[in-house]
């Protein structure tokens, strides 16, 4: 017996257009796959020039930033090479001055294969860190387009054993991506460059990946803990506003 029909002819139109856009987004998510996949596994020729400074060929942080000097430059630790591809470069730098603390500065370069970079938030927890929150903040530099550099920055904690109870270590990370002609804090933006470059234009690009941080003061109170990310963060960027022009190559 068949059912009664429904006594409002266009009570059905709904339930057609409802169909009709989660077919169209299944559809739309399938071909961003197949694209996805495509980008990642193709074999691109061109391989693109790196939007950072090298010096015969590798990465380089310089000794002195303003004020601020460097100690040994250390490359990728043997764990990174293990899981990072061959062809990756990396180097590691920490800078102080005499009375304000100290800052660690990262840089990772990817070569042919893509899955050299990757965002903070995908190792830091892994190293101890918890992080609280994040946004993208606006560092003041000529060098930069505009006038300003975007970064993505971290306030993130860390619980070390001391003598004691356990007190939290804090810290503020910032970083950003870095490619030939381009720069971009977002993750996602870094993606869909790599995807459709290598897909239309055959082209693969050798992204750096730039993270700096500073410690924050410990300090009791909410308010005191607050300055004293406003001053880690203020010292960051003055930092970043001096090594940023450095890092850029040549035109």
């Amino acid at each position: 017996m068949n059912p009664p029909a429904p006594s409002n002819p266009t009570s059905a139109a709904p339930v057609t257009r409802v169909l009709g856009v989660k077919q169209l987004a299944l559809i739309v998510v399938i071909l961003g796959a197949t694209v996805l996949l495509t980008s990642l596994t193709s074999d691109v020729t061109k391989v693109s020039e790196p939007g950072i400074l090298l010096v015969n060929g590798k990465l380089h942080l310089p000794d002195t930033v303003g004020d601020w000097a460097a100690g040994p430059a250390e490359g990728l630790s043997e764990a990174e090479r293990r899981i990072l591809p061959a062809d990756t470069d990396g180097i590691r730098r920490r800078y102080s001055r005499a009375g304000k603390g100290e800052i660690t500065c990262s840089i990772v370069l990817s070569g042919r294969d893509v899955t050299s970079i990757h965002r903070p938030e995908l190792c830091l927890p892994g190293q101890g860190w918890n992080i609280e929150w994040a946004q993208i903040e606006t560092i003041r530099s000529p060098a930069a387009e505009g006038g300003g550099l975007k970064v993505m920055r971290m306030n993130a904690a860390h619980t070390v054993t001391m003598a004691g109870p356990n007190r939290p270590a804090r810290a503020i990370f910032i970083y950003w991506f870095v490619g030939k002609d381009r720069v971009t804090p977002h993750h996602w933006q870094r993606i869909f460059w790599t995807t459709r470059d290598r897909v239309l234009r055959n082209r693969n690009h050798r992204w750096a990946y730039l993270l700096i941080a500073a410690p924050v003061r410990p300090e009791e109170t909410a308010e005191a803990l607050e300055r004293a990310n406003a001053d880690a963060m203020q010292l960051l960027s003055g930092f970043v506003e001096q090594l940023y022009p450095v890092l850029r190559p040549p035109p």
